[in-house]
């Protein structure tokens, strides 16, 4: 079903003229792309702008008649932007979804719209979900990443994988691209009392990076026993040579865990993660929209999959293969789209807790990268 998909789409592309295909080249895998040109590259003018990802939000307001609340973080930018997040249903459970953490990562958030649209509508299964769950969903963390009105200290625009905040040239801190700013992703404080701590700091200090002090407030707030952290990941094959087309992962901050005497809370979470990873697995396997695989996490504590791990909540982290083209949107948004309501829809009917975390353990480990090189090859969440 997954191989079917794939022809599919290939094939449309191919016709389009969207795929350049070497003409004597071996096949890197199966499918061997598509691989888009560099002018056939996703740009921006095919996505909501920041302002244009507000107007859309509030007309899912104004439709849902009540069904979502639009709010802004706790923390703006370091531009002064707001982050919007959306807020549905008012059940006893809770999810949060946050998507977009690195500028340059941007379909993502397009499928975290597409959750709040179908969420706050007014079919019969949205309106359980809403009586049984809270979700709240950030589409886009780092506003200032892709798209702000700004320059980096080297006259770089957005989008980039950074907030900004840029400050340092050179001995800057951990985490931070000279002359542009941080990597939110490595600043989400995992301290149960100091939720503006620095975690890469060895004593309590204050938190530098407002996008990421927001999501933990509004995780203090939600309390949420599931958190979903959507990114992109470059072109990977598995062991047979097919194409990896996501890659998820659990909390692993296991000595860290043990360091602050919360090993017993992290292991319970770390079962919940699994069962979380199990769930969208099979409902995509059940779809056919992508071969998943193990992503190879690291070990920071500030990371989002890991703090909020250490915190208690099943935390998953989930990429899509990126930068394939703006003809490859659709497929992008769908899949994280079709991940995230899998587990908002377990996490209502209580399935979730039965999921078989046997599953998650089950997964093959991400593959190596493969030609042609692109901007986000290199990302690690």
């Amino acid at each position: 079903m997954r191989k079917q998909l794939w022809i599919t789409v290939v094939g449309g592309l191919l016709m389009a003229g969207l795929v350049a295909v070497p003409a004597s080249a071996d096949p890197q895998s199966t499918p061997n792309g598509p691989w888009p040109t560099d002018e056939q590259r996703i740009s921006l003018s095919a996505l909501r702008s920041y302002e244009q990802l507000w107007k859309t939000l509030e007309q899912i307001q104004a439709a849902g008649q009540g069904a979502m609340a639009l709010s802004a973080a706790p923390r703006t930018s370091n531009t002064g932007r707001a982050i919007p997040v959306a807020t549905i249903g008012s059940g006893p459970r809770g999810i949060m979804v946050i998507a977009q953490q690195h500028g340059d990562e941007y379909v993502v958030s397009e499928g975290a719209v597409e959750l709040i649209r179908e969420l706050s509508s007014n079919s019969a299964s949205a309106r359980a979900i809403r009586e049984a769950v809270t979700v709240t969903v950030v589409p886009r963390v780092n506003v200032d990443g892709f798209d702000a009105p700004v320059q980096d200290a080297f006259g770089n625009t957005p989008p980039w994988r950074q907030n900004f905040d840029p400050f340092c040239l050179s001995g800057c801190p951990d985490f931070y691209e000279p002359g542009r700013g941080y990597d939110i992703n490595r600043y989400h404080s995992y301290l149960l009392d100091h939720p503006q701590d620095d975690p890469n700091t060895p004593t309590i200090d204050q938190n530098p990076v407002p996008e990421a002090v927001a999501m933990r407030l509004l995780f203090d707030q939600r309390r949420p026993q599931v958190v979903m952290d959507l990114h992109h990941q470059g072109s990977y094959v598995d062991a047979n040579g097919d194409l990896i087309t996501g890659s998820t992962f659990w909390p692993n901050a296991t000595d860290t865990a043990a360091a602050i005497g919360r090993s017993a809370e992290f292991a319970q979470a770390v079962e919940l993660s699994k069962k979380v990873v199990a769930t969208l697995v099979t409902r995509l396997d059940q779809y056919g929209f992508a071969n998943i695989s193990r992503y190879p996490g690291t070990l920071p504590p500030g990371i989002a999959r890991n703090a909020y791990g250490l915190l208690g909540a099943g935390s998953v982290l989930f990429e899509l293969r990126g930068d394939i083209g703006a003809k490859s949107n659709g497929y992008i948004t769908k899949t994280a789209y079709h991940a995230a309501k899998s587990v908002v829809e377990a996490l209502a009917d209580g399935s979730l807790f039965d999921a078989d975390t046997a599953i998650a353990d089950a997964l093959p480990e991400r593959g190596p990268a493969i030609d042609p090189p692109n901007e986000q090859g290199e990302s690690t969440e």
